[in-house]
């Protein structure tokens, strides 16, 4: 696992991390590959296969091939979709609260929704840095980390870079949520 650690002072994490893991899971756009360069430079040299495999194919794909690839992952194939909810409760009416909560948390913290789903992982992703930090150590670990491990089983075992990309990213999240249990 990647260290990660970045840290702003002694006693804090480096929460800009997410913000900038936003653009990376969002439908690609012209800037993606200075979007890329900024996480790279947040990860100060430290080496990650996952951001480097899907780095590599950003960088050698055409945008229009990119978006493609999001569009048939992420929208059109449910076990890879990015809401969240329908990973850790399916179609059931826990969903359906989940999604409130979350639809909450965005008011709350002054994010506003695009035209994704309240539970979509950009969404989730842009409130984290926002939320007191016990909260969102619990929320990640109890909602985001399971269902990041869901969409990870959902590719199956064929080879993609944004598997990697939502494997770097789970780990991301994990290990912020391990250097904050250390911390408290």
């Amino acid at each position: 696992m990647v260290n990660l650690i970045n840290m702003n002072d002694s006693n804090k994490m480096n929460t800009e991390i997410y913000t900038q893991l936003v653009p990376l899971i969002s439908y690609p756009e012209l800037d993606i590959r200075s979007d890329l360069e900024k996480v790279s430079q947040s990860l100060n040299g430290e080496k990650t296969d996952d951001f480097h495999i899907f780095r590599e194919h950003v960088n050698k794909t055409e945008l229009t091939k990119l978006q493609e690839e999001f569009t048939q992952l992420f929208d059109f194939t449910p076990n890879t979709c990015l809401d969240l909810g329908w990973h850790l409760h399916g179609e059931n009416y826990e969903r359906g609260v989940f999604m409130v909560r979350v639809r909450e948390m965005l008011r709350e913290f002054g994010v506003s929704e695009s035209s994704e789903l309240p539970d979509h992982l950009t969404h989730i992703l842009t409130v984290l840095p926002k939320m007191d930090d016990s909260d969102r150590d619990e929320f990640v670990r109890t909602r985001v980390i399971p269902a990041t491990e869901k969409i990870i089983k959902g590719f199956g075992e064929k080879e993609n870079p944004y598997k990697h990309l939502i494997q770097f990213i789970h780990d991301v999240l994990k290990n912020q949520s391990t250097t904050q249990e250390v911390q408290t």
